[in-house]
């Protein structure tokens, strides 16, 4: 493990929470947004002075395992074991610590490799993936900590026996299995549950953090960071106003740094205007516009309200979870940083249209309000007209899309209905359609826009 070049007190209150959590063989779920420096604090958990320093006596039995699940071909059991399972084998620099031997770190490499063989077969899948944790848990007090990232798509989109199992290895191996879940929203606001998806929540939900930007302390030190990186010269004085205009955000910090030295605005920073003058450098409205993709309509909303004066228009039910995030303070709920505020500012209403789609709350919004949360099947259904709006899309096509499993014997009739439910949920009135279209004996179409 290469070891991290992050200050031991780095994001001190974080780590001691998510150590705290490990050593008492809990599970968390916890929230970043995006740009928001959850790589630096991947580095500094898995760096083995900070693991030293802060499990104690059980740091020579607790095995700590990030899955990146951005890089996942699929959304298959499969492919998410088969993830997990790379990572394992990669134990091998740690083996003495951890009491492992050569031929532990081949055997779970064996179990690996059945494992992508066994293809389809999820009895199989699911055997050798158990077996391989079994070389790592059985006849030992051992402790694994799976570190998920990107976890959002993975909790969408797999189905929901993966979640069982992973709730039944955690009961098997009680306290001695912790999951770790890293996602940009809440897991509850991600899809309607199902309830092998409730019970695995349920180990996440009394540890709950949000990722927030950076402390003043931290922040400094990027911005330090990158100014020796790039040789430039850094004073007091405008580290401190870098500072106050992205408020610690991780992504605002490095583009404002960048930009400013770049366009020379390093002597304007002290006026009125300079979130601004910022916001005209591409990188830093750039990290702004990634930033509030990530964010769902009724976030968007509610910030635009504060960030335009319409306080009556602001959403207390949806301020917490701003709040959680850190988008917005804890004392008086003011947008937390200026440069992101004025870039809100500017925003058009998107959702103000009859149909929107919000891809990253998967929230359908009909002229103006949300719409029910769809279902797995519904969503992907509509997902495929959505991807082909204006086209018509084939009824093969869609019971492919809406069944990929089933490897054929789904019905028109299955179909029909599934597309009935899903009107109900989109439709003004689902005896007259007016976005989602029945094109005789070929499919339907969705139309979105104004007619």
């Amino acid at each position: 493990m290469t070891p991290t070049t992050q200050q031991p007190d780095f994001r001190q209150t974080e780590t001691e929470k998510l150590f705290k959590w490990m050593q008492a063989g809990e599970s968390a779920s916890i929230i970043g947004i995006s740009g928001v420096g959850k790589s630096n604090l991947f580095n500094h958990i898995r760096d083995p002075h900070t693991q030293a320093h802060f499990l104690g006596e059980l740091h020579g039995s607790t095995i700590i395992v990030r899955a990146n699940f951005h890089y996942i071909p699929d959304f298959s059991d499969r492919s998410i074991y088969s993830l997990i399972l790379e990572q394992l084998e990669l134990l091998e620099g740690e083996a003495e610590r951890l009491g492992l031997t050569h031929e532990n770190i081949e055997q779970i490499s064996r179990y690996h490799e059945l494992l992508l063989d066994a293809r389809d077969d999820i009895l199989k899948v699911q055997r050798y993936f158990k077996l391989a944790l079994r070389v790592l848990l059985a006849q030992s007090s051992r402790r694994l900590v799976f570190l998920f990232d990107q976890f959002d798509d993975v909790y969408q989109e797999a189905e929901p026996r993966l979640f069982a199992n992973l709730r039944g290895l955690r009961e098997a191996y009680k306290y001695r299995i912790s999951y770790l879940v890293f996602t940009r929203d809440l897991l509850p606001n991600l899809i309607e549950m199902d309830q092998a998806r409730e019970e695995f929540y349920e180990l996440l939900a009394s540890n709950l953090m949000g990722l927030k930007p950076y402390a003043k302390s931290d922040a400094m030190s990027v911005l330090e960071r990158i100014s020796t990186r790039n040789k430039m010269g850094l004073n007091d004085a405008l580290r401190d106003r870098l500072y106050e205009l992205a408020n610690g955000h991780a992504g605002l910090l490095r583009a404002s740094l960048l930009g400013a030295a770049q366009h020379q605005l390093n002597g304007q920073l002290h006026q009125n205007n300079a979130a601004e003058l910022l916001l005209q450098v591409q990188g830093v409205e750039l990290e702004c516009e990634k930033l509030w993709r990530s964010l769902s309509v009724q976030e968007q909303r509610t910030l635009m309200a504060k960030a335009q004066g319409f306080e009556t228009a602001v959403d207390p039910t949806v301020v917490p979870q701003l709040q959680i995030k850190g988008l917005m303070s804890e004392a008086d709920a003011t947008i937390f940083s200026p440069i992101f505020a004025r870039f809100i500012a500017e925003q058009d209403a998107l959702w103000e249209a009859p149909l929107f789609f919000d891809e990253p709350s998967r929230q359908i919004w009909v002229m103006g309000n949300p719409a029910p949360r769809l279902t797995q099947l519904e969503y992907r259904l509509f997902q495929q007209l959505h991807e082909q709006e204006g086209e018509v899309v084939e009824k093969d096509a869609l019971i492919t899309a809406g069944w990929p499993s089933a490897q054929g014997g789904v019905s028109d009739e299955a179909l029909i209905a599934a597309i009935a439910r899903l009107r109900k949920k989109i439709e003004p009135n689902p005896k007259e359609p007016r976005f989602l279209h029945n094109v005789h004996n070929q499919g339907y179409m969705l139309q979105t826009a104004e007619a």
